[in-house]
């Protein structure tokens, strides 16, 4: 549902305000190092910060609120599982098992350390819960297929079990109750304490894992086609029977949302007012039947763009005991953050010009170089341009793709075409990013645009498949940071006062990327590619290119082929430049020339 802004900031406003008589219940454990891309699997690696910030942006979590996760001892995690078992977890081969793809060495150092980060937050969480009573939640961890022995599951420690095993050793004797709600089941932890009458295990899943009994569980498979009313039917009677027979003085809640019907991995199709309904409904029970116990939430399995959704409305309704809040968009969301942390710099940070004299760069002294543009957009040095990069984290989001040491090669000298490359490594041999972009004040007169003359976002340690296939224009599958770079460009055209970006796609596939953000100037190119993409609809984005290259979309009419034809692209964004290119006057534009274009897709050879 649209919401008008100023609805929007007088929400955020208020909550601003409440927050300051109404403390909020929760504490959040989440470090850059959870950002990990996963080989092969459709994880978001930014899940976490992306909550963070949906909330941080309705006044709802505070910086002194959020800690940074430790990365968890061998000594800890020992405690749980076995030397031979550790030891082994350092092969490919047995990490290859424990995620279902094969992994490089590189890849599975990467994965140990995530691991072992999220374990440590788990037990951050758990001594935050401990000893202030708050809620405390680890944005990451619930790896609960792990068992002692043994990983699988793409869990390679138990952090529930490794962070109630460190308490125990701290002294902590009470009784301990896991409230595991992911869609699989938590066989791992149950395995674990098996024997143990201290710690019961309740696993509300699909189906199970493990049949092998445990002295202290509750074990309920519930199966395929589970609708709304019997699922949350099952947590409201399970979880108040459990702690009401338990009566814990630890909770550990494993919130998993890959039950979701948008879901790409689980096979549930839970609607999102079930899921609200289902944390509300933990975190209120635990609070009536067990308000003296520590509760702490990990994340588990929740996989896709927009799994963070679902977390950020439970979290913001424990925070304000209300359902008003509206999680915005994936590219809203990464503009709002990238925005604010271009607040945080400093211009003297990124032109070099510093007041003392200490910031000029070899430019400003160097006679050779007058009349020539040596800092991007006539603005940006590149020690400032990398220090941008990096207070956004975007050099972290490479980093987090195994790509360890990120360099940059800039050339700003042409002020009409002024590029920045990003390589893997100091060695340069694996190209990641390549940017050109100029200045460009004749494509809509009076206005001055950000042209992107040229964009290559590529992962050369990827592979193409099936469920990846190599689109035109591409040697490698891309990096999943579109959006984080375009709000990137947003944020630097708002900088030096810019009216808005400019491109010119050269491939079908990449106008539709665009087109979610920027729109063709012309109104006639956006209908010829909204009638393009209505005859393509019904097929996957590559099959989409084969039949547009085959010549298979023709003219109703004349029955010739359509080609894409590449035309200008503008995302409007100065007040000025979004009057003159008015929503209303395009989109009737666009209605007005719809009847020259009527395409259909012809059946395959």
């Amino acid at each position: 549902m649209y919401e008008p802004k100023f609805l929007r900031n007088l929400r955020r406003r208020v909550n601003q305000v409440v927050a300051r008589w109404r403390p909020h219940p929760a504490r959040f454990v989440y470090g850059p190092q959870y950002q990990f891309a996963w080989p092969g699997i459709p994880f978001d690696e930014v899940r976490g910060e992306r909550v963070l910030t949906a909330l941080a942006s309705e006044g709802l979590v505070e910086g002194e609120h959020i800690k940074q996760p430790p990365l968890a001892s061998y000594h800890a995690i020992l405690r749980v599982h076995s030397d031979a078992y550790i030891e082994s977890a350092q092969t490919p081969a047995t990490m290859s098992r424990i995620v279902a793809t094969q992994v490089s060495d590189r890849d599975t150092q990467r994965i140990l350390d995530l691991q072992r980060s999220m374990v440590g937050g788990t037990m951050l969480a758990t001594d935050i819960a401990l000893s202030t009573g708050n809620i405390a939640i680890n944005l990451g961890g619930g790896f609960h297929h792990a068992r002692a022995t043994a990983g699988r599951g793409f869990c390679v420690f138990n952090d529930v079990a490794v962070a109630i095993a460190e308490q125990r050793a701290l002294g902590f004797h009470g009784r301990v109750l896991v409230i595991d709600l992911d869609m699989h089941d938590g066989d791992g932890t149950r395995t674990i304490f098996a024997a143990d009458r201290t710690v019961h295990t309740l696993s509300i899943h699909h189906s199970n894992w493990d049949d092998a009994p445990a002295v202290e569980s509750t074990c309920v498979a519930l199966g395929p086609d589970v609708d709304d009313a019997t699922y949350l039917d099952a947590v409201r009677t399970h979880v108040s029977v459990v702690l009401r027979q338990f009566r814990p003085n630890l909770i550990y809640f494993v919130a998993g949302v890959d039950g979701a019907d948008d879901d790409p991995i689980g096979d549930w199709s839970l609607s999102e007012a079930a899921m609200l309904a289902r944390d509300v409904a933990v975190f209120e029970l635990c609070h009536q039947l067990a308000p003296a116990a520590a509760l702490v939430v990990t994340l588990a399995g929740g996989y896709g763009p927009l799994a963070w959704r679902y977390w950020a409305r439970s979290f913001a309704w424990l925070q304000t005991g209300h359902h008003r809040f509206r999680p915005p968009e994936n590219d809203e969301l990464t503009l709002m953050r990238a925005r604010h942390l271009a607040r945080l710099l400093h211009e003297d940070e990124l032109t070099g010009r510093g007041n003392d004299g200490f910031g000029l760069t070899l430019e400003d002294v160097m006679p050779a170089h007058v009349g020539q543009e040596s800092r991007l957009l006539g603005y940006y040095s590149r020690q400032g341009l990398e220090l941008a990069l990096e207070r956004h984290g975007f050099l972290d989001r490479l980093r987090g793709k195994g790509f360890k040491e990120p360099t940059l090669v800039c050339d700003f000298d042409d002020p009409s075409r002024q590029s920045i490359k990003i390589f893997a490594d100091p060695a340069r041999a694996e190209l990641l990013i390549e940017l050109v972009v100029h200045r460009e004040r004749r494509v809509v007169p009076g206005f001055e645009l950000l042209s992107i003359d040229w964009l290559l976002l590529q992962n050369p340690r990827e592979r193409f498949g099936d469920s990846r296939p190599q689109l035109p224009g591409q040697r490698f599958p891309g990096l999943g940071l579109f959006a984080e770079l375009v709000a990137l460009l947003v944020v630097a055209c708002e900088r030096v006062g810019l009216a808005g970006l400019l491109v010119t796609p050269s491939q079908f596939h990449l106008a539709l990327q665009w087109q979610r953000r920027l729109r063709f100037i012309d109104p006639r190119a956006g209908a010829r590619l909204r009638a393009l993409h209505e005859a393509l609809g019904g097929l996957p984005l590559g099959g989409m290119t084969t039949a547009l290259q085959a010549g298979r979309v023709v003219d109703r009419r004349s029955g010739a082929p359509i080609a894409y034809e590449p035309a200008p692209m503008v995302l409007p964004l100065s007040p000025e430049l979004q009057a003159a290119l008015d929503s209303e006057g395009y989109a009737r534009a666009m209605d007005e020339v719809a009847d020259d274009y009527h395409y259909t897709l012809l059946p395959a050879p």
